[in-house]
């Protein structure tokens, strides 16, 4: 008996300070969030050997949900594209190959505050759909000619055999906060972890394509 009101009062002790660091952890405001960002990103695809960076533009929209006052779920689609129009890379000799991607990106991501009162620097990190909206490998061969450049004697133009991929992500950010508004600028890491294929020719093995992107966005989320 005695064990039994030992026990009732300490649970009635402790649950007021119990109650108190839940109401603490639970997000002020509303719970749901959203918004807009746009950037650039910096990018280079792999296949084996590496292609030339290049910068292209990223744009998306933002979807917020707080689980606490210094957590959140980020679900962020965003259309961006990966190319190496503008260097081709030489596949060996007698032979260069140049890459185009299109692509719809569905990252979900967990942002995790490091202040606990203002909500100013973060870390962040989740995983990414990536689905193709459009696609071209474009591989040449060459002959090797005595004097002059030659013409390729052979370029095929190849789309894609599968239409999605999957990639990691990592960052980090400082967020600015106004009266209705904050501004989140963000620096991020993402790398694939599976490949885009592409066939090959003569019964080869299909090409796997992969790529790292460095992207720098900011934004207004509501």
């Amino acid at each position: 008996m005695r064990k039994l009101v030992l026990i009732v009062l300490c649970t009635l002790c402790f649950a007021p300070v119990s109650l108190k660091a839940q109401q603490a952890m639970r997000p002020q405001g509303r719970r749901f969030g959203y918004g807009v960002f746009a950037g650039v990103n910096y990018t280079g695809a792999y296949l084996p050997t590496s292609l030339t960076r290049q910068v292209n533009p990223l744009a998306g929209v933002g979807l917020q949900y707080h689980l606490t006052r210094r957590s959140s779920l980020h679900l962020q689609p965003s259309w961006t594209k990966v190319s190496s129009d503008n260097a081709r890379s030489q596949l060996y000799a007698g032979g260069s190959y140049a890459l185009r991607l299109a692509m719809l990106k569905l990252p979900v991501l967990y942002r995790y505050y490091l202040g606990e009162k203002r909500k100013l620097f973060f870390v962040q990190a989740g995983g990414s759909y990536n689905l193709l909206t459009g696609s071209n490998f474009r591989q040449e061969y060459y002959v090797q000619c005595i004097v002059g450049p030659c013409p390729p004697i052979l370029a095929l133009n190849d789309a894609a055999s599968n239409k999605s991929a999957v990639s990691g992500i990592a960052g980090l950010g400082f967020n600015i906060e106004l009266q209705k508004i904050s501004i989140p600028i963000t620096f991020q890491y993402e790398r694939s972890i599976t490949s885009y294929l592409f066939p090959s020719q003569f019964d080869a093995p299909p090409t796997g394509v992969k790529f790292d992107t460095f992207s720098l966005t900011t934004g207004i989320n509501f």
